[in-house]
């Protein structure tokens, strides 16, 4: 049975800096000093005009007094939503699965080079439009030694011509698919605006929808101390069948300090499926049954093998963009295989899971968030091999749903 996978969301050029260190006078004196302020923020996101309003200064002097460097290290493909339905595409590659991205990009430079990059992919991009104007952009500082040597990132955004895309630019064919993927909305902001009418629309039309967040600077720099907005009232989170974020969105979406209680939240409001990402620490999951089977509130480790390669000091370029952007591509691909030979309600919540944590920590010894492959297959074997090892991992943990640190 074919299986039809529709995505919105951000698609841009990561220009990615690596060996910055977060603890340098540069760094520091250029990093926030009050909730949504403009700084840089390690983990977050800044949008250039808001970092520019800051500093007082342009983006090209920013990075000189940061990086010393004239241009960046690397240039990958990047974005929340393309990065994940790559990585979906390369696991799928022997499945009939289409795989469809909707969204838009200027006809600069920028826009050429990521059109030359996804057509080395098999995502379908007759609905990614062109037009005239900037394509979007991002700016990434890694500082590998963070977080004891795991390793995170910086991001300057610029939202270029993302900020014109809205639901009137999706049209019908959006909507003819069995998943709905929503991938880093938030610098789409029109369409993030109308994500509760766009959930609305794929549930009335029969679609699953999944949804991944990002850090939402937008929101973040208008009221720090309020929450940030998803789907508007609290009845339309029963719309999402699958929730994916990191530990830092879901507090801060929910409202709630601690990230276990971030996911209790979600589940009183009706999410079916709830994945919380926490970088080296053991992810959250929580299915109701409806999508994935049932299970409770518990804990999934990270793959000890991708953990030990990534403080190997066995790959220099490495950067941890698009770690989580992989984790949802993982977990998608997988559902999406699972989808034609079972039933919604009983699909392997702990296999999707197991895709998705290895392709999150693959993510992490390659520069930037797109794996580029030199034939179909690549990466899925390369992903293959540690999904083999994660299972031993936790079947050594004494049973199937045993994983609470």
């Amino acid at each position: 049975m074919g299986i039809k996978i529709s995505g919105v969301g951000c698609s841009l050029l990561d220009m990615i800096y690596s060996d910055i260190d977060f603890r340098s006078r540069a760094f520091c004196s250029l990093s926030i000093k009050k909730p949504g302020d403009g700084g840089l923020v390690p983990g977050g996101l800044v949008f250039v005009e808001d970092l520019e309003r800051f500093t007082n200064n342009d983006l090209e002097s920013i990075l000189k007094t940061i990086t010393g460097k004239s241009s960046p290290d690397y240039m990958n493909l990047g974005g929340p939503a393309i990065a994940a339905l790559v990585n979906t595409a390369q696991l799928c590659f022997s499945h009939e699965i289409e795989i469809r991205f909707f969204a838009i990009r200027g006809n600069d430079t920028i826009g050429k080079h990521i059109g030359k990059i996804l057509a080395q992919t098999t995502i379908n991009t007759d609905h990614y439009l062109v037009t005239e104007g900037m394509s979007p952009a991002t700016t990434v500082l890694c500082d590998p030694s963070y977080g004891g040597g795991l390793g995170e990132r910086s991001f300057i955004n610029t939202i270029g011509v993302a900020s014109s895309y809205g639901i009137e630019n999706l049209g019908d064919d959006f909507f003819d698919a069995d998943i709905l993927f929503f991938g880093g909305t938030a610098i789409v902001p029109e369409i993030h605006a109308h994500l509760d009418v766009l959930l609305s629309r794929g549930k009335a039309k029969g679609c699953l929808n999944i949804v991944s967040t990002v850090y939402d600077f937008r929101s973040e720099n208008r009221n720090p101390l309020s929450t940030w907005p998803l789907v508007g009232s609290d009845e339309n989170y029963a719309n999402i069948d699958l929730l994916i974020m990191n530990s830092m969105e879901a507090c801060k979406i929910s409202g709630q300090t601690e990230p276990e209680n971030a996911v209790r939240d979600f589940i009183d409001k009706g999410v079916g499926t709830v994945l919380v990402t926490q970088g080296p620490d053991p992810v959250l999951v929580f299915s109701n049954g409806s999508l994935f089977d049932a299970m409770q509130l518990a804990y999934l480790p990270v793959s000890r093998n991708l953990s030990a390669e990534m403080l190997s000091g066995d790959h220099p370029k490495k950067d941890t963009t698009g770690c989580g952007d992989n984790f949802a591509g993982g977990l998608l691909a997988d559902l999406a295989i699972q989808l034609q030979l079972k039933d919604v309600g009983h699909l392997d919540l702990s296999q999707a899971c197991a895709w998705g944590i290895c392709s999150g920590g693959l993510a992490g010894i390659y520069p930037g968030g797109v794996y580029m492959e030199n034939r179909l297959g690549e990466k899925y074997r390369r992903i293959k091999s540690f999904v083999d090892q994660y299972r031993l991992q936790i079947d050594g943990l004494g049973g199937k749903r045993n994983y609470r640190p």
